[in-house]
């Protein structure tokens, strides 16, 4: 045999055997023996059966089995154990006193069976395993809490526990004990949702009196799942609601909500002093729905209707004050999409609810050029914005007309990005709007304005590190870092070709007008260094962040020039705002505008925020308002304490410090138990 031939007959062994190895890696995997432990194992070869007892460990690839007396079947992988017997799986375990089980299917029968699937347990006298994922219970109930008496359950006469997944169960009675509360047809329960199944909220308001606010929630499948809610106010009555959400999988998903109540009816109650007012029918409905379309494109939709334009504000408060605009707006049509170089926006909003004012966009469409580079490696950048819609002020009531217009805008600017002496940033910019009215406030038609303005941004960073390592105060600091950040950055817009005054306000592109100034801002920042957790690596922290920004603006009027007259010169607010990060477990963050004018604090705005672990929380906010009509002072105070495994309670106090109202507006306090 020549020296080729013997090389490829050596390599042909090589790869033969490697199949062959593989192959048997590969039966032996698929064929894993059955491995049975135990004090006493006997193994019937000619019936391939094998009988053990007492403390017997059954392993068959992930299950393990542990039981006193056992039979397994190797042929068909089918046992009979009894005593004691403990089935574990990925993420569940299964016990009974006798169970018939398929180790390969993972299926099998057992008496008096019990499942453990956290966060849910089941009980009954008869369970089915099905399948690897899917056991029914016969005669039995299930519940969150872990204890042998649970404090609450579910009970059925047949319930499906799909592992990881959900829990489904027909004509079950809820026990709180061992006591019935209520009855339901059906009832499903997803695993992953970790919520309440009831909540019930009572306490007291000077406007609601005494109050209970209730809740139950119900899962039917993906699109029927929420809450149903059931409140009582002692000086307005009952009130029901329901709030379903649902995802459909393939165009998005969404929640509608609605919530009625006849104020004022029989159930409500009022002291002798308080005038009895008539019944009214007021009510709240909403539709949400947001959808993640192909081609980095979101879609969202929001519809709301309301009896008054002061519903959610009686009976809603906390969402009325964390409104970013007022209800009128919320109704809409959005679609966005989203691409490296522009942003491109679809906008309907059209108003329902006819005691509201608000400016209708039928529709707009924006389109968005972010800045970018105009070749490679050049400093010259350009953005660019266009925008066209047709507006209608629709006022509140019938008593005015509405106001509409077509209107286009064209926005275009250049800027120039350069570093100058290594240190210097600097970018000036020249930008150009051109806008069209289809008529102005006097009916003048077809108008165009022109708007031309410029600018220059200058900022620098200076930095020092000092050598410093201290313990002062537990604060643990590694070496320093002072960062000092001026900006200095001109901005002027000629006058318009049009003054704003001629033209009717539907936003603020309505409102501009000439401007020229400067805006000063100085950020002074102090960093050290950390481990972000044990023993880990060393990170950044910010322990102060300090930042004072101002306007300064020259009013220049028409043809001049001439900045020195400092009569016509003027700073506007001043704004501070001050981060403190001293320990990893402590926030401290205070923002406030002074108004330069009347030399007073026109707002100010104080938190801190304290965590140990998720142990403690404790929270405490200042808010100062200074309005034409008075002071406005609110501190508010937030304590969260688990006092055991189980255990916790919470506080919550908002505290009115000035004027004749002075008074604590709200209080709640939370006991709570982990079941």
């Amino acid at each position: 045999m020549c020296k080729a031939s013997l090389n490829y007959f050596r390599l042909a062994l090589l790869v033969t055997g490697y199949w062959l190895l593989v192959t048997y890696a590969y039966a032996q995997e698929i064929k894993s023996p059955i491995t049975v432990n135990g004090d006493k194992v006997e193994y019937l070869q000619e019936k391939k059966v094998v009988t053990a007892s007492k403390n017997i460990v059954v392993t068959y690839k992930d299950v393990t089995m542990t039981c006193d007396n056992i039979t397994v079947y190797l042929d068909t992988k089918e046992a009979i154990a009894e005593g004691n017997v403990k089935i574990t799986q990925k993420n569940a375990y299964f016990t009974g006193e006798k169970i018939i089980y398929n180790f390969e299917s993972k299926t099998g029968h057992a008496v008096k069976g019990y499942v453990n699937s956290s966060p849910f347990y089941g009980k009954s006298q008869e369970m089915d395993k099905v399948s690897e994922k899917q056991v029914n219970l016969k005669r039995g109930y299930v519940t969150t809490c872990d204890r042998e008496k649970p404090h609450y359950r579910i009970q059925a006469r047949q319930i499906r526990i799909y592992l990881d997944d959900k829990v489904i169960a027909k004509h079950i009675i809820f026990f709180v004990g061992d006591v019935p509360v209520f009855y339901l047809p059906y009832y499903i329960q997803p695993l992953k949702d970790r919520s309440a199944h009831i909540t019930l909220i009572t306490g007291k308001s000077d406007k609601w009196g005494y109050f209970g606010l209730s809740s139950l929630r119900y899962y039917f499948s993906e699109i029927a799942k929420g809450r149903f809610r059931v409140d009582y106010r002692e000086k307005k009555g009952l009130a029901e609601g329901i709030d379903n959400y649902y995802d459909t999988k393939k165009v998005g998903a969404g929640s509608v909500k609605f919530y009625f109540t006849n104020e004022n009816d029989r159930m409500a109650k009022h002291t002798k002093s308080e005038a009895k007012l008539p019944a009214e029918k007021r009510w709240r409905t909403q539709i949400k729905h947001r959808w993640d379309m192909p081609n980095d494109t979101i879609a969202t939709f929001e519809f709301n209707s309301f009896s008054d334009p002061n519903f959610i504000k009686d009976y809603m408060y906390k969402e009325y004050e964390e409104l970013s605009t007022q209800a009128e707006d919320y109704n809409y049509l959005s679609v966005i999409t989203t691409k490296d170089n522009y942003v491109m926006t679809l906008l309907g909003r059209k108003r329902y609810d006819k005691f509201y004012t608000v400016v209708e966009r039928l529709p707009e469409l924006k389109i968005e050029i972010k800045n970018f580079a105009l070749g490679k490696n050049s400093p010259f950048y350009y953005q660019a914005a266009l925008d066209g819609v047709y507006l209608n002020k629709a006022f509140a009531g019938s008593s005015q007309k509405d106001m509409d217009i077509v209107r286009l805008d064209a926005y275009n600017q250049l800027t120039y990005a350069k570093r100058l002496f290594g240190f210097w940033s600097v970018s000036p910019y020249a930008g150009n709007r051109q806008t069209f009215f289809s008529r102005n406030k006097w009916g003048d038609t077809n108008l165009a304005r022109n708007i031309f303005n410029f600018g220059i941004d200058n900022s620098t960073k200076i930095y020092r590190i000092f050598d410093v390592e201290s313990d002062l105060l537990g604060m643990e600091i590694h070496k320093l870092r002072h960062i000092i950040t001026p900006s200095a950055n001109y901005y002027h817009t000629h006058q318009p070709s049009i003054s704003p005054d001629n033209l009717t306000q539907f936003d603020s592109l309505d409102s501009i007008t000439n401007a020229n100034g400067v805006t000063l801002s100085l950020q002074n920042k102090l960093q050290t260094k950390r481990a972000a957790s044990g023993d880990g690596p060393m990170e950044s922290v910010d322990l102060a962040n300090l930042i004072v920004s101002s306007s300064f603006d020259f009013t220049v009027e028409k043809g001049s020039w001439d900045i020195t007259d400092f009569r016509r010169q003027k700073f506007q607010n001043v704004n501070v705002l001050l981060e403190l990060n001293p320990y990893p477990w402590m926030f401290i963050q205070h923002r406030s505008t002074i108004n330069t004018k009347r030399q007073a604090v026109e707002q100010a705005d104080l938190d801190l925020t304290a965590r140990y672990e998720d142990d403690l929380l404790i929270g405490a906010s200042y808010r100062y308002e200074d309005v034409k009509s008075g002071r406005i002072g609110t501190l508010l105070g937030e304590l969260n304490c688990r006092l055991g495994p189980e255990w916790g309670v919470r506080a919550y106090e908002r505290y009115n410090l000035f004027g004749g109202k002075r008074k604590l507006e709200e209080q709640e306090y939370t006991l709570y138990k982990d079941l």
